[in-house]
This record gives structure tokens, C-alpha cells and sequence, in this order.
């Protein structure tokens, strides 16, 4: 009876999906120029870059020093970060008459920008079940 009990447990376990493993993804921030405001950091998959829909987002004050935090318990897949330097600390991108930032702001890869915010594949990179690090430089 318990030999078969465990028989039919691993044939059950074997028709079911693998799981993958939660990953740690570690981003740091260079560049930071001021020890004022926050620095927000939204996490996106594909599917929610264009509209803004973050995954997962981080508000840290500013130091005016380099920062390194992580993002936990990911699926692995295709991620893109896009962030800004909130100095005024009213919690929104202060840009200028014509659109332009005039606060610090960067993308996963230090991703280019050219007539507005890069695509996602511009900006998207790896998490593995290994995790994955990200260096963004403030512009």
C-alpha cells in the first residue's frame, strides 16, 4: 500500500510543471549628485513598459552617494528598469516646457535615448535562476 501511495506521488510530480526558481536581482545606481529627494525605480516585463504598468517599484532616499539595492524573488525571464531622481521630492519627473527631464533619470543598460524613453529591447536584460546585476548611470 505505501509502496504504491509513493509510486503514484512521483508519477503525479513528474506530469507537473517545473517551477522556477525566485531570483535576486541586484541594481546599482551611479552617478548621483545630490544627498536630496528619492530615487524611484520601477521594475517592468514587456508587457507593461509602454504603459507604465511596473512589475515591481522602489522608492529610496537619496544619499548623494552611489546606491546598490535588490529586487527579490523574481521569475527569471526579460526585465527593463527605468528610473529618476525625484530632487524636489514631489514624486513625479520634473521635466521641462518642451518635455525634456531636468531631473536625473536612467534605464536598464544605460540604454540611449533619443527623442523620448528607449524600447524594451533596448533596455531589457536576462534574470536567470542565478539572479542577474544591473548598473544604471544617471544622465
Amino acid at each position: 500500500m505505501i509502496r504504491n501511495t509513493l509510486i503514484s506521488a512521483l508519477f503525479v510530480s513528474c506530469l507537473l510543471p517545473e517551477t522556477a526558481a525566485a531570483a535576486d536581482l541586484s541594481v546599482d545606481i551611479k552617478g548621483i549628485r545630490k544627498a536630496e529627494g528619492q530615487l524611484h525605480v520601477a521594475l517592468f516585463e514587456e508587457a507593461g513598459w509602454g504603459d507604465n504598468q511596473a512589475a515591481q517599484t522602489k522608492v529610496i532616499p537619496s544619499t548623494g552617494d552611489d546606491v546598490t539595492f535588490v529586487f527579490e524573488g523574481l521569475q527569471p525571464g526579460r526585465y527593463g528598469i527605468k528610473m529618476f531622481h525625484d530632487v524636489d521630492g514631489d514624486g513625479e519627473l520634473k521635466r521641462s516646457m518642451i518635455g525634456i527631464p531636468v531631473e536625473p533619470y536612467g534605464f536598464s543598460n544605460d540604454a540611449p535615448v533619443r527623442f523620448g524613453p528607449p524600447d524594451f529591447d533596448t533596455a531589457a536584460f536576462e534574470v536567470t535562476e542565478d539572479g542577474a546585476v544591473q548598473t544604471i548611470t544617471l544622465r
